[in-house]
C-alpha cells in the first residue's frame, strides 16, 4: 500500500511539471497548491487514511479542475473507501467521475478499468436479479472497451477476452451446481432441469466466443484452454443425448490436456529463468 501511494505521488508530480511551463499567474498558483494537495493526499492514501485522502484530492480538484489526475485520484479514494464500507453512494460518485473522464478522454485506461470493476462490485452486491444483470452487462461493456486502449499487445487483449469468458463459465456453474446428484468418490451426475438448459447453453456459447478469441490471440494461454474445457463440461450437464455428451466430454478432455501441457511448459520456463538469474 505504501509503495502504491509513493507511485501516485511521483506520477502526480511528473504530470504537474509537464503543464507547469505553460501555466502562469493565478493559474500557476492554483496549480501548485493543487499539486501540494495531491501529494499530501497520496501520503494519506498510502497509510490507509481514505477520508483524509478524499478530502485532499477533492481540494486539489476544486483548486485546479483541469487537472485530470486530481479527478482520477479523488475517484480512486472514493472507490477505496467503498471497498471498506460497501457504501454504494461512494461507488456511484466514483463512477460519475470516471464516466466524465472517459467522455473527455475515451482511451483513458484507468477510467475504463475502474468503471468495469465498479459495475462488477455493484453486480455482486445487487439486491435483485434484474439489478445484478444490468451491472453485469455494464461490466462486460466496459471490459470490452479496454480493448480500445492504444498499445495493447495480443497477450493483453487475450487476457481481456479470457476475463469475460471465465465470467460466463462462473455464471453457468452457479446455475448448474445445485443440481449435482453424486459426489466423489462416486461418479458425478447432474440433473439440471430442462428449463435451465437454454440459459446454460447461451452462457456456454458466449463464454466460448470470448475464450476462443483469447486462444486465437495467444495460442499458449493455458488458463484460457482450462476454461474452454470447463465450458464444454457445463454444456454436457444439460445435454440429454449420450452421444452428444460423449463428444463434449472428448472435446473437454482435449482442452484440459492442452491446458496441462501449456502450464507445465510455462512452469519449466519460469524455473529456467530463475536458474539463469541465480547464476
Amino acid at each position: 500500500m505504501k509503495k502504491k501511494g509513493l507511485i501516485i505521488a511521483i506520477v502526480i508530480f511528473a504530470g504537474v511539471l509537464i503543464v507547469l511551463g505553460a501555466t502562469q499567474g493565478p493559474d500557476l498558483y492554483r496549480m501548485v497548491k493543487a499539486k501540494d494537495r495531491l501529494n499530501n493526499g497520496a501520503v494519506a492514501y498510502a497509510r490507509g487514511d481514505y477520508d483524509e485522502a478524499i478530502r485532499l484530492f477533492k481540494e486539489a480538484m476544486d483548486l485546479y479542475p483541469r487537472m485530470e489526475q486530481a479527478r482520477l485520484y479523488y475517484a480512486a479514494g472514493l472507490f477505496a473507501k467503498f471497498n471498506l464500507t460497501n457504501d454504494k453512494q461512494l461507488a456511484l460518485e466514483a463512477m460519475k467521475i470516471y464516466e466524465d473522464v472517459h467522455r473527455q478522454d475515451p482511451t483513458n485506461a484507468d477510467a475504463i478499468a475502474y468503471l468495469a470493476v465498479i459495475h462488477k462490485n455493484l453486480a455482486d452486491m445487487a439486491e435483485t436479479e434484474e439489478e445484478r444483470q444490468q451491472h453485469l452487462e455494464k461490466y462486460r461493456e466496459w471490459t470490452l472497451k479496454r480493448l480500445e486502449v492504444p498499445g495493447l499487445d495480443n497477450k493483453a487483449k487475450a487476457e481481456i477476452y479470457y476475463t469475460l469468458g471465465q465470467g460466463y463459465w462462473q455464471e453457468s456453474f452457479q446455475l448448474t451446481q445445485p443440481y449435482q446428484v453424486n459426489r466423489p468418490p462416486q461418479p458425478i451426475t447432474w440433473n439440471v432441469p430442462e428449463s435451465e438448459a437454454p440459459k446454460v447453453k447461451a452462457l456456454v456459447q458466449k463464454g466460448m466466443e470470448y475464450l476462443n478469441k483469447a486462444v486465437e490471440l495467444n495460442p499458449e494461454y493455458g488458463d484460457a484452454w482450462a476454461y474452454i474445457n470447463l465450458l464444454y463440461r457445463e454444456q454436457a450437464k444439460v445435454e440429454k443425448d449420450p452421444r452428444v455428451r460423449a463428444e463434449l466430454t472428448r472435446l473437454a478432455d482435449q482442452a484440459r490436456d492442452r491446458a496441462i501441457e501449456l502450464n507445465k511448459r510455462r512452469e519449466e520456463q519460469q524455473k529456467q529463468q530463475q536458474a539463469q538469474k541465480s547464476t
